[in-house]
């Protein structure tokens, strides 16, 4: 499809007049889009017109009752409009402009149906040339404007500016909504955070319980640590070692003892192996330790 100039737009009932005037556009040296010719197998037809007409210098577009009751002439009439390609009428027949293409080809330069139809093919010939002259001289603004397509074009634009500053907007808004949120989500975990490293390090160590607590605050702490700022982290890792080593300690011994007295041979052993479970499972939840002391309260005769 590439490396062509001038696109052909036309009815099917025109083919003739159409490759005819590809045949003598070529001949001048120029390439030429036309449909089918130039369609491979098995594409989609409005897809590679499409691309054509977006890709082409000109838009020759040959101009009959046939094409003015055409839909597909009119479609690809819009589109080489709406892109402000270099648009030609060549007129093969005295139909008059009406309804879309009245519209949009009105204020172009018409090369009329001409009775010397070698004297029409010169002045086309002569427009195809003159416009790719003025084209290496970049001067090709000045053919090509059209109030109507410059009006849209404008608005076009003045939309898109728009719409780009509307969404910039809403993105901005929607970036510092989020950037609010996180700075105020910082702030309560930070706040969290140092409300359980207070309330650890306030909490003495009299009893078990004052230690469980303890380090219940402190693992709530390190559970936050990840979403604190370094610098507003507090060093107790240490001292949370420590308690649980305590509390570890404390937590075997018993267990260790609450089996001892459940055995039904020590007398008065009842009493203190439920203590000693109880302690063990205040400082670890452990389902094992749970089933034994089940286990024990249920035999409760039997120490009796």
């Amino acid at each position: 499809m590439s490396n062509f100039d001038i696109f052909i737009s036309y009815s099917s009932k025109d083919k003739s007049v159409a490759y005819q005037l590809v045949s003598h556009i070529e001949k001048e040296g120029f390439a030429c889009w036309i449909a089918p010719r130039n369609i491979e197998g098995g594409v989609e037809y409005s897809e590679v017109i499409e691309k054509a007409i977006l890709e082409c210098k000109i838009f020759l577009l040959v101009f009959s009752e046939n094409s003015e009751k055409s839909p597909w002439v009119k479609s690809e009439l819009n589109v080489a409009f709406s892109e402000n390609k270099y648009l030609i009428p060549y007129k093969i027949d005295s139909t008059p402009l009406k309804g879309t293409m009245r519209l949009l080809l009105n204020d172009r330069h018409w090369i009329e149906n001409n009775s010397d139809e070698k004297k029409q093919l010169e002045v086309l010939l002569s427009a195809i040339k003159n416009y790719f002259t003025m084209l290496e001289k970049g001067e090709t603004d000045q053919i090509t404007l059209n109030n109507y397509y410059t009006g849209i074009a404008k608005r076009k634009r003045k939309f898109k500016f728009f719409f780009g500053i509307s969404i910039l907007t809403l993105l901005f808004l929607i970036g510092a909504f989020l950037f609010g949120m996180n700075l105020f989500s910082n702030k309560k975990t930070i706040k969290q955070y140092q409300d359980y490293v207070a309330q650890a390090f306030s909490t003495k160590e009299n009893t078990i319980n004052d230690m469980v607590i303890k380090r219940n605050y402190l693992e709530e702490a390190q559970k936050l640590e990840k979403n604190v700022p370094v610098s507003n982290r507090k060093d107790f890792l240490k001292i949370l070692n420590e308690l649980q080593f305590k509390l570890d300690s404390i937590y075997v011994t018993n267990l260790e003892n609450a089996r001892w007295f459940s055995n039904t041979e020590t007398k008065h052993g009842y009493n203190q192996a439920i203590e000693c479970y109880k302690i063990a499972l205040q400082i670890k939840e452990d389902s094992l330790a749970r089933n034994e002391l089940k286990i024990i309260l249920a035999r409760k005769d039997n120490y009796e």
